[in-house]
């Protein structure tokens, strides 16, 4: 299917995923000016005979999903048809989804996934009171954003995938993260989303999902027999009462479970009173449940250091790339070394060796080291594993081209082009912290289209949010408009 050039008022900017039935488009609302998440279903994809009732449950489902305002929940603005497409006009966040921060074996302290719960309880909580039952809670529908703030993305509409073209008796939901009821198609209420939670928990808590196996073995597993208790799985430190919490959000029978998101998000806060010190006290701060806080790296860290690594990190792994960094500052006060750690998050060899590369361009003269004390070294990529290794020799240090002490240059040097490669760079590197390796994308039609600098960057900007793009102008210097 050719991406439409709009869809109702919206304008189609972008191709965030595809699915067997329809895509998911990002787009942009003129009439409010803010990016948008568009997800569609080819009306003709559906069997004939279950079109009728499957279209009037898409609509009736995402105008459930449109009464639910709250901070932890994307947002639903609008049901439409265009054609054989239905849609629905949703909030855009920028941010990763929990999925791929465990497929990424990211570690949470045990205050930070408390915080991550307490989010997600939150949003169920809200749902639950408005009749709302989401049905498919897992790490794939929580978008992090990079400040720590959690989202449930899908909310009433997760019944529209392909898997879930179901009848009464049917099962709906993504096995290993279905509850008991689900997989024997009983009706679910509020409390199967509730399992579903504690299934998210655990492999917070362990990095491994409690049931696993072939789709068969799951389900059974998830009817007859219980996981491994967490603390037996978990390099955390973690209190015994967090088995008791685990197993009671797992039980087999809805009634013996957690009645309700405000009981589990209570019993979990009560555990984590006993765990106060989430923190070891190396130059980090203690995390506020209910808001993720990242760690703050010791003082001997300059925020020039730090942003440049966010930078040229989210070109390769997007919103991910602070928490990354941030926790990589703690390991080390070195910059070569900071740049070792960094690099061996990133798979692909050739991508490593840009970032690599990059980091190491961009090192101030006067703190080569990165931080008090650091060595100052440079960096390179070797080994049949793309190991990143330290160099004794010194890092080049270069000036930033295009840039001047109050920010971004508005016009040329004499014989220089106004888009010359290295400002363009320069410019993609600072958008991609807000929207991860699209920027570069962005960035390359911007300039296809600009004719200075000043142009470009608004150009660029105009793919941004309203706040985000007020911030993205100051960072560069540039005033808004």
């Amino acid at each position: 299917m050719d991406r439409p050039e709009r869809l109702g008022k919206y304008q189609v900017t972008d191709v965030l995923g595809k699915g067997a039935m329809g895509v998911v488009y990002k787009g942009f609302d003129p009439h409010i000016e803010r990016p948008v998440a568009i997800k569609t279903i080819r009306k003709d994809m559906v069997d004939a005979e279950l079109a009728a009732q499957f279209m009037g449950r898409f609509r009736n489902e995402a105008r459930a999903a449109g009464r639910l305002h709250h901070p932890n929940i994307v947002g639903v603005y609008e049901y439409g048809e265009e054609g054989a497409v239905a849609y629905i006009a949703m909030e855009y966040v920028e941010g990763a989804g929990l999925r791929e921060y465990l497929n990424r074996r990211a570690s949470f302290d045990f205050g930070e996934l408390v915080a991550l719960m307490a989010q997600l309880l939150s949003a169920l909580e809200f749902a639950h009171a408005r009749g709302v039952i989401h049905r498919d809670i897992k790490p794939s529908n929580l978008i992090v954003a990079a400040d720590g703030t959690l989202k449930v993305a899908d909310f009433g509409i997760a019944r529209i995938d392909t898997s879930n073209l179901t009848s009464v008796g049917m099962v709906i939901g993504t096995p290993s993260y279905m509850s008991p009821e689900q997989c024997m198609g009983e009706v679910v209420d509020a409390r199967s989303d509730l399992w579903s939670a504690g299934v998210v928990l655990y492999e917070l808590l362990t990095g491994e999902k409690p049931f696993r196996g072939t789709v068969d073995a799951i389900g059974y597993k998830i009817v007859h027999e219980d996981p491994a208790p967490p603390t037996t799985l978990s390099s955390l430190k973690l209190p015994a009462a967090v088995d008791r919490l685990v197993a009671t959000a797992l039980e087999k029978q809805p009634a013996a479970r957690f009645q309700d998101a405000r009981a589990f998000q209570a019993a979990l806060r009560d555990i984590a009173k006993l765990d106060v010190e989430v923190a070891d006290g190396q130059g980090t701060t203690l995390i506020n449940i209910g808001q993720l806080k990242l760690h703050q790296p010791a003082a001997s860290w300059d925020d020039a250091t730090l942003n440049t690594a966010e930078h040229e990190l989210a070109r390769f792994l997007g919103p991910m790339a602070k928490i990354v960094v941030r926790r990589a500052a703690e390991k080390t006060h070195d910059r070569a070394e900071l740049c070792s750690i960094l690099g061996a998050n990133i798979d692909d060899l050739d991508s490593r060796r840009k970032f690599v590369e990059a980091f190491s361009r961009s090192a101030s003269g006067q703190r080569t080291g990165g931080a008090a004390g650091g060595t100052g070294g440079g960096v390179a990529v070797s080994g049949t594993h793309g190991k990143v290794t330290t160099t004794s020799s010194p890092t080049e240090v270069r000036p930033r081209t295009g840039a001047t002490g109050s920010g971004i240059s508005t016009s040329s040097s004499p014989g220089v082009p106004p888009l010359d490669p290295a400002y363009v760079e320069e410019i993609t590197a600072r958008l991609a912290v807000h929207l991860g390796p699209i920027a570069r994308i962005v960035a390359k039609k911007a300039a296809q289209k600009a004719a200075t600098r000043i142009e470009f960057v608004r150009f660029v900007a105009d793919s941004l949010g309203t706040q985000d793009r007020a911030a993205f102008l100051r960072e560069v210097g540039v005033a808004g408009g």
